[in-house]
């Protein structure tokens, strides 16, 4: 696997995404192990790395930027890959062409904060295609309810003001980043909104820190304070996606 990560990341900022993955989901190991796993907004292969390291049987990762779909596809090939994994363009990521329930284990790794609100498509869509008894993994997209954006600009209240509101601040001190701003990741999802198109699901709550373990005895989600939460959902038995 060494040798695809190699290969696969060529940049510090893929690496440093690349070990922040696997260090995230060590704990969460026995539900990538054996599975099939779709990595949603896969780019070219960091979070797949990831999960084929972990254990994972078979990775289907869809994308798209054609660009990014066609680097990776090339590395898998080179790596001898791809049986065990996939990228593949999608233009529409709310209508994928996979049955309902058709993988235990959906990822969606530093991607939500990417698409503009509202987002409650895509997110039925990613518990759609989550098996009964399965797993929605959320990771790596910045907690809305904090003041600061850690994500895009650095700067406080950013990601509580409206989108126009925001870029103008964010232009006026000189953080823009010069690309769509509704695409930067200048605001993240918070649990309520994740939740919200959702149903017969169960959090599985955060548990590595004191804080997590008092929240949960509250009743509270363990990781509603963290500015980049690990969100683990498990779809009921008798859920549907829509």
């Amino acid at each position: 696997m060494k040798q695809l990560a190699d290969l696969v990341l060529d940049t510090p900022t893929e690496r440093r995404r690349y070990q922040t993955l696997l260090q995230t989901l060590a704990p969460l190991a026995p539900l990538v192990r054996g599975a099939r796993v779709l990595d949603f907004g896969s780019a070219h292969g960091p979070s797949l790395c990831a999960l084929l390291e972990l254990g994972a049987a078979q990775v289907v990762g869809v994308e798209t930027d054609p660009e990014r779909v066609e680097k990776g596809a090339k590395m898998l090939a080179v790596a001898g890959l791809t049986e065990r994994a996939e990228i593949r363009w999608e233009r529409d990521t709310t209508c994928l062409p996979f049955p309902e329930g058709a993988f235990p284990l959906v990822l969606a790794n530093a991607v939500l904060e990417h698409i503009p609100q509202p987002r409650d498509a895509f997110v039925r869509e990613l518990w759609r295609l989550t098996a009964p008894g399965g797993h929605l993994i959320v990771n790596e997209t910045p907690n809305r309810y904090l003041p600061l954006d850690s994500h895009t600009t650095g700067l406080l209240f950013v990601p509580w003001l409206p989108a126009r509101l925001a870029e103008r601040y964010a232009a006026l001190r000189g953080r823009h980043p010069g690309e769509e701003w509704s695409q930067c990741g200048w605001r993240g999802i918070g649990y309520f909104e994740l939740v919200r198109p959702l149903s017969d699901y169960e959090l599985v709550p955060e548990q590595s820190r004191a804080r997590h373990r008092l929240l949960h005895r509250l009743g509270i989600p363990a990781s509603l304070l963290d500015p980049y939460p690990t969100w683990v959902l498990r779809r009921g038995r008798g859920a549907r996606g829509r």
